[in-house]
């Protein structure tokens, strides 16, 4: 079809017809598509960074957050064919919802964009639920798909059907010079909908300082987006982006959703020396590594005011540790995690059941060590092969590619290693209940509660939620 040089481009997470809450979305992918996760709805932030690009070079650009916002799959509808190109981020668990609304907008141009897509492009190309893929990181990729609707053929990094048949055009390159892109454009979206755990009652910016993951854990994608090489910002960018929050927006919370926040000692301490320089007022928290952390910079980040780390634990079993290429100790384990409360931080632990080389005793140590490290918040979940992470790559041909679009981090009909999945569903149950339901626990949380009293309904209301998902 014809389309105009600036055509009007709508940026948008799925919504499934019937649905009127945030489908629960991987912390990981979270990152790129926002989301509901355990510990909070996140906004979208790769989604902003693309409306970012498209506005700066004068395409008209639009986001819709459909569930945060408030609409109905009717609605969302509605509000998409006022656009020439709907562009929705896609992740596995709200794939089937995504297909199904690109079903009604066949006059559009639709695309998709994320881990999942990229890690799938040929095969949903193939089954004609979309136009066109970008795959990888997206900014410049949008924006040049945007411009050249109708010659992608020197577009890098897209794959597209052309006259039946699936194209897949070659990789775009990393894009090494963080600095030079837009701030995102946060104006577009509702920053009063997404709030987390850590932070009840207040609205919460995230912030990326780097891209790119240098480990090969096997069950995360991230490398889909962001590659293996590691590029960073400059502190001096990063606090600038900072100060815009907090002076357009009002926004005081911050969340470092980087990867790894914690790679490059001197960096980290550069930043944070520079945040307190600035005199911002900020919190903030951020993902960490148990085996990059080192006392002075744990010091740095407390004086330029981190409340909390979240550290990936993921196994007690130095065989699962191994299998899934963590690669870290429980030495490493526990000297970060008291390091980190030393200094009066919060930690965060995420652990996870079902993994290759898992037994029912290596399952039931993890959740031991989970009451002994203490966090002041545990996640559990079960073991997903995602598309495009080494898991899946594994057992991929064990499923049909649609089954992967319906697997959860909660509940699970298949299991990678010798437990059952009836017997992981128990298991995972039964960690929650046994760390959330111990009187230590619950003593810490309600005195945490009383230094807190204004947020207090808010956390309450959050644990409940929280609750429910895991006990349903």
């Amino acid at each position: 079809m014809a389309m105009s040089k600036n055509p009007a481009v709508l940026l948008m997470n799925p919504i499934e017809e019937g649905q009127n809450y945030v489908v629960d979305v991987d912390p990981v992918i979270s990152r790129h598509t926002g989301g509901k996760t355990k510990i909070g709805i996140f906004p979208p932030l790769g989604m902003t960074y693309v409306a970012a690009m498209l506005r700066k070079n004068g395409i008209p650009v639009g986001i819709l957050d459909p569930i945060p916002q408030g609409y109905t799959f009717e609605r969302a509808l509605e509000h998409a064919r006022n656009f020439d190109v709907i562009i929705i981020t896609l992740a596995a668990s709200n794939a089937q919802g995504a297909y199904r609304f690109f079903s009604h907008l066949k006059d559009k141009v639709r695309i998709f964009m994320g881990t999942h897509a990229t890690a799938l492009a040929g095969h949903i190309l193939a089954k004609g639920y979309c136009d066109i893929i970008v795959r990888g990181e997206p900014e410049h990729t949008v924006l040049e798909t945007v411009r050249n609707l109708e010659h992608l053929d020197g577009v890098l990094g897209v794959s597209y059907r052309n006259k039946g048949v699936v194209v897949h055009n070659a990789n775009r390159p990393q894009n090494e010079d963080l600095d030079a892109l837009p701030f995102p454009a946060r104006d577009l979206v509702d920053n009063s909908k997404y709030h987390i755990v850590s932070f009840p009652g207040k609205p919460v910016a995230m912030v990326l300082t780097s891209r790119g993951c240098p480990f090969s854990c096997t069950f995360c994608a991230t490398h889909l987006f962001y590659g293996r090489t590691r590029h960073v910002r400059s502190p001096e960018n990063v606090v600038h982006e900072v100060e815009e929050i907090v002076a357009r927006y009002g926004i005081r919370q911050i969340f470092f959703i980087d990867d790894t926040f914690t790679i490059g000692e001197k960096r980290v301490i550069a930043l944070c020396r520079l945040l307190r320089e600035r005199r911002l007022s900020i919190e903030w928290i951020c993902l960490g590594r148990v085996d990059t952390v080192t006392a002075p910079m744990l010091r740095e980040m407390k004086g330029a005011g981190c409340r909390e780390i979240i550290y990936g634990i993921e196994s007690a079993s130095p065989e699962v540790l191994a299998a899934t290429k963590k690669e870290i100790t429980r030495e490493q384990m526990e000297q970060a995690v008291r390091l980190t409360r030393d200094l009066g931080m919060r930690v965060s632990l995420f652990f996870m059941f079902g993994n290759p080389k898992d037994t029912l005793e290596s399952i039931r140590e993890t959740s031991r060590l989970a009451r002994k490290l203490n966090p002041n918040f545990a996640s559990f979940n079960i073991a997903t092969p995602d598309p495009g992470t080494a898991l899946f790559e594994a057992i991929k041909d064990r499923f049909a590619i649609d089954a992967f679009e319906t697997f959860d981090r909660l509940n699970t009909g298949f299991s990678l290693c010798e437990v059952s999945p009836r017997q992981l569903r128990r298991e995972l149950v039964k960690a929650y209940l046994l760390y959330y339901g111990r009187p230590t626990y619950c003593f810490n949380l309600l005195a945490y509660l009383v230094k807190d009293p204004l947020h207090a309904p808010q956390m309450i209301r959050l644990f409940y939620r929280q609750a429910m998902s895991v006990l349903s």
